[in-house]
């Protein structure tokens, strides 16, 4: 599977057999705007936040820094098995002995399944490895044919849900929330399909809930953020709002932004006030940040799959330039970490020569002090003609 064929193929896939057959929809409990605005997971208090809720950068304001007087926030964006790349950067970051202890640290999509691990620190990078390299994501899409015409999602999604029940363990659970007793905190985002805005998940206030509910809702979040639209099934979390329970459709966070690194308020211009502290935000983004140059083939489906990659990239680029000019004017320092073009940028290709590559990139580039850079640089690098379609001179 090359490059271009990603996540996208099977997305595009998906929306053309649905165009081309009755498809059934499932029945769902009616709710009203009013009713879904006032909801909770039933049992628990504030663990959730709309991107533009006051209190969400309210609660961010209140993090305190650490010994040295700076908060240290990891961002993690979605990718697939691109993940594999991030989980490397943070493994080989802690053999340099500079990784820092993140007062902050958020996840989206396949940034959500390693940003527990992140939070936790470098105890828990074993674990974090063997997450992509004991070879259990080697069978991971599973198609689910005629299945994919009745329901939603081209490939099952019970290995994604095995994956995540399986490192959400009792002991995990409860190192999150020591962690956030402390007044660190652990944020993952997804879309809410029903209002079309990105959601930002407390982690550690569900994980401080006694009770099996509290397993089960981590679970289900980091499973609702991972999951792509139209590759699979969205997430549904039963809630309850004015004395209806009813259940939200939750899908990838990505569907809305390729991270979350800070409130909508913020980027919006609402200047915070003046900081107490130094801020130092890392973004890790699983995925390259320039596509290199090639001849789009004159076909429908080159066509539609060469478009997406665009505007997936595009995406990615006008999220960190607006986070680098929120830096800029409130003086926080910013640095960028993204996928190298010495490997390849798949986000399906979940085979184990893969993933070992894309780990092993993040690793190497980690020990040898270049996986991060300034992120101007980063998004000022320019695109290379490559193949046999380049130009010679």
């Amino acid at each position: 599977m090359n490059r271009a064929s990603g996540w996208r193929l099977p997305l595009l896939i998906a929306l053309l057999s649905s165009a081309l057959c009755a498809c059934v929809t499932l029945p769902r409990t009616e709710f009203t705007a009013s009713q879904q605005s006032a909801a909770t997971p039933a049992g628990f208090g504030q663990v959730r936040y709309s991107q533009d809720d006051p209190a969400l950068a309210e609660m961010l304001a209140r993090i305190e820094p650490d010994a040295q007087g700076v908060v240290n926030t990891l961002a993690i964006s979605g990718g697939g098995a691109n993940g594999a790349y991030a989980s490397g950067v943070l493994y080989g970051w802690s053999q340099t002995k500079q990784r820092p202890q993140f007062q902050l640290v958020t996840g989206v999509s396949a940034g959500a399944l390693a940003a527990p691990f992140a939070f936790l620190g470098s105890d828990w990078d074993e674990s974090l490895k063997q997450t992509y390299l004991s070879g259990k994501l080697d069978h991971f899409l599973q198609a689910r044919f005629l299945l994919r015409l009745l329901t939603p999602g081209f490939f099952s999604k019970a290995p994604l849900e095995d994956l995540v029940r399986a490192y959400v363990t009792e002991d995990l659970l409860h190192a999150v929330a020591a962690e956030h007793a402390k007044g660190r905190r652990l944020l993952v985002a997804t879309t809410d399909l029903d209002t079309e805005q990105l959601v930002v998940w407390d982690m550690g206030a569900i994980a401080s809930r006694p009770g099996p509910e509290a397993r089960a809702l981590f679970a289900q979040v980091l499973t609702a953020s991972a999951s792509v639209p139209g590759v699979f099934a969205p997430t549904m979390i039963e809630v309850e709002g004015e004395g209806r329970r009813f259940a939200e459709m939750h899908v990838d966070g990505q569907a809305d932004s390729a991270f979350f690194a800070l409130p909508q308020t913020l980027l919006l211009g609402m200047r915070p006030k003046a900081p107490r502290f130094k801020h130092h935000l890392f973004i890790l983004v699983n995925g390259q940040l320039n596509s290199p140059f090639s001849v789009t083939p004159r076909a429908t489906i080159p066509v539609l799959l060469r478009t997406i990659d665009a505007a997936t990239k595009a995406s990615v680029r006008s999220s960190l330039i607006s986070t680098l000019e929120f830096c800029q004017r409130n003086g926080c320092d910013l640095s960028v970490s993204a996928l190298p073009d010495t490997v390849v940028d798949d986000s399906l290709d979940f085979s184990h020569a893969h993933i070992v590559s894309l780990f092993s990139a993040g690793e190497a580039a980690a020990i040898a002090g270049q996986a991060w850079t300034a992120a101007q640089p980063a998004l000022a690098e320019p695109v290379q003609p490559v193949g046999p379609t380049a130009s010679k001179p």
